[in-house]
């Protein structure tokens, strides 16, 4: 096979851009190098899953094989499993693929920058928004999974619009997480009552928890007096973006970056037309004169921004006022090129992303919680719904459903953002909702440290509260359980909006419905009864419901759940193990993965991964 000769200057733009470590003297192969890259796909900026990886790659019929090394086995192993996350921050690991030519016993090295994606500790979501023109004032809903809403406080405001606004009226709250440990509202400054034309500003919220909140006015007649931002008569939906560039001069950096529409009564914005203004450190007012930010030629309001780290674009949504519908624009940066005019960092609008024909507005974007999937949402204002869709790339976007709007619950333009266990109890304690229970998700056990840091394993299950009733009773929560013959027993386990479920137990039961009734229970039905509910990360989590029947006829009897494991190896090569293994899976003798631990006596693999990437391969026999 003829040696091919390449110049470094050559290969550096063949390459993917600071994605290889190139070599002057290479083989053929070397131009698969580019394949190697995209077999990982963007998802490789933001891991959310195992990666698949490539045995071997073909190029102009030739097959060349390839190996895999991680950089780093306690986050992602050398087969792309990951196994372990940071909590609320991703890792960087380096995954590099060697290509192997075994007829000139050359090798190419592709070094892969790996993104781990950090584990959310969210349980739950919360909806902040106002309620109707009649009743502008802010209020809370909670949620499990992001579509259906509870309305808190019993239905009473959270927020009351005349203690902090200067038009006694809050609309369209933005609520933002900060990475410095705040959370940041901004809202409309306006009476509807008193005309469309009536808003001269915005309301700037701050707060620790959600629950106690600090507020400040920017009434633009007043502080941009003198100009034409004096003369608007629209100051709409504002909303706040964490640009971490921002230096603040004391050797930090972030600041939150507000934007909303503008329009004029002196000709000056003759539409409205999105413009931004940073705020200032105490997020007590906005800094500066506001600058121009995006417009589409024609009336654009409702701007909302969200950044996907996969494809590493600012996404902003927003509504074509006038014409109707929902688009969007994407930009690399937030703002232009040094020298460009203002608003040429965004792409050209996209076509219409509501999956309606009714008239919408106040579209809302947020990522579900440990998932790479989107949710765009947006008010039929008309109709008496917010419709949810979603997306897994914020380009196609699928109906998900129609959550009805009454009673309690009629939001208009507001915000969707995901809160923890911790702060869903602390607002339920504040807001009584006693018609939400509440999910709660685990952050998984800590499998090491890295830089001070601890590593979380790479996901977590939902927690299963076990509730049983027996004949006519309540339900309890209990995982041992003594009934006597000829009852009744319902398991019905919460979260009780889970979707997946599934049941071995006694005599052969099986089932995969949440609620389960046993009738004219007797002695066979006594026993363990275990229950395995997998979340919408994929996560399981389990369950064993003890039931003793009291039947003199056929007396239970403990299961004797002694095990005893031979093993014998399976390795071929002599291989040096780390330390304990840092996760340990059971397959069956034909391979099929198993939940856990094997119990049923009978042949089993086990398969040890250690710190050091090295995998160790056992027969193991259950006695």
């Amino acid at each position: 096979m003829a040696m091919v000769w390449v110049k470094k200057e050559i290969l550096a733009l063949l390459f993917c851009a600071g994605a290889v470590s190139a070599q002057v003297d290479v083989t053929p192969f070397w131009r698969s190098v580019d394949s190697v890259s995209r077999s990982l796909g963007n998802s490789a900026n933001d891991l959310y899953t195992d990666l698949t990886l490539l045995d071997t790659i073909k190029l102009a019929g030739e097959t060349f094989p390839i190996t895999w090394k991680s950089s780093d086995t306690l986050f992602l192993g050398h087969d792309g499993h990951v196994n372990g996350r940071f909590v609320g921050e991703n890792k960087q690991v380096t995954l590099t693929a060697t290509i192997h030519d075994g007829l000139s016993a050359k090798t190419q090295d592709v070094p892969l920058k790996v993104s781990i994606h950090g584990y959310e500790p969210y349980s739950n979501y919360l909806f902040a928004y106002f309620p109707a023109n009649d009743n502008e004032n802010i209020y809370y809903a909670l949620s499990n999974d992001g579509y259906s809403f509870t309305a808190m406080n019993n239905g009473k405001r959270v927020v009351a619009a005349d203690t902090v606004s200067i038009k006694k009226g809050l609309r369209d709250p933005h609520v933002l997480r900060a990475p410095d440990g705040w959370f940041y509202m901004v809202n409309t400054d306006m009476k509807s009552a008193e005309g469309w034309a009536s808003n001269r500003g915005m309301v700037l919220m701050r707060s620790r928890d959600l629950i106690n909140w600090e507020h400040s006015t920017v009434h633009f007649p007043d502080k941009y007096k003198g100009k034409n931002f004096a003369n608007v008569t629209r100051v709409w939906a504002p909303e706040t973006f964490w640009d971490d560039t921002y230096d603040n001069g004391d050797g930090t950096k972030g600041r939150p970056l507000v934007y909303f529409s503008l329009l004029t009564n002196d000709g000056t914005i003759p539409y409205d037309k999105v413009f931004y203004a940073y705020s200032n450190k105490d997020f007590t007012d906005l800094e500066g004169e506001p600058q121009h930010f995006f417009d589409r030629g024609k009336s654009t309001i409702d701007m909302d921004i969200v950044y996907n780290p996969v494809d590493k674009f600012y996404h902003a949504f927003y509504k074509n006022e006038g014409d109707g519908g929902i688009c969007k624009v994407t930009a690399s940066s937030l703002m232009p090129k040094s020298g460009a005019a203002s608003g040429s960092q965004w792409s050209k609008p996209s076509k219409a992303l509501q999956q309606t024909t009714e008239a919408v507005e106040g579209a809302g974007v947020f990522k579900l919680i440990n998932q790479n999937s989107w949710v765009l949402m947006y008010d039929c204002y008309i109709n008496g719904h917010y419709q949810f869709t979603s997306s897994p790339d914020l380009e196609n976007f699928k109906f998900v459903q129609d959550t009805k709007t009454s009673g309690a619950f009629t939001p208009r333009h507001g915000t969707i953002l995901p809160v923890t266990a911790e702060e869903t109890a602390k607002l339920m304690k504040a807001f009584p909702t006693p018609d939400f229970e509440p999910r709660v998700i685990e952050i998984p056990d800590s499998i090491g440290v890295c830089d001070g840091k601890k590593v979380v394993g790479p996901c977590s299950g939902t927690k299963i509260v076990p509730y049983v009733k027996v004949d006519d009773g309540g339900w309890n929560e209990t995982l041992d359980l003594k009934v006597a013959k000829g009852a009744t027993v319902q398991f019905g386990p919460h979260p009780w909006d889970g979707k997946i479920w599934n049941w071995d137990g006694p005599n052969g039961f099986k089932s995969t419905t949440r609620e389960n009734t046993l009738k004219n229970v007797d002695g066979d039905f006594s026993g363990y009864y275990t229950v395995v509910y997998t979340n919408e990360t994929g996560c399981k989590s389990r369950a064993r419901i003890k039931l003793v029947v009291d039947d003199p006829d056929k007396p239970y009897k403990e299961p004797d759940t002694t095990t005893r494991i031979v093993e014998r190896s399976l390795n071929t090569r002599d291989l040096e193990f780390s330390g304990l293994p840092v996760q340990t899976i059971y397959f069956t003798i034909h391979g099929q993965v198993l939940e856990g631990k094997p119990q049923v006596q009978g042949l089993y693999i086990r398969k040890e991964l250690f710190e050091n990437g090295t995998s160790k391969i056992s027969k193991i026999s259950v006695r």
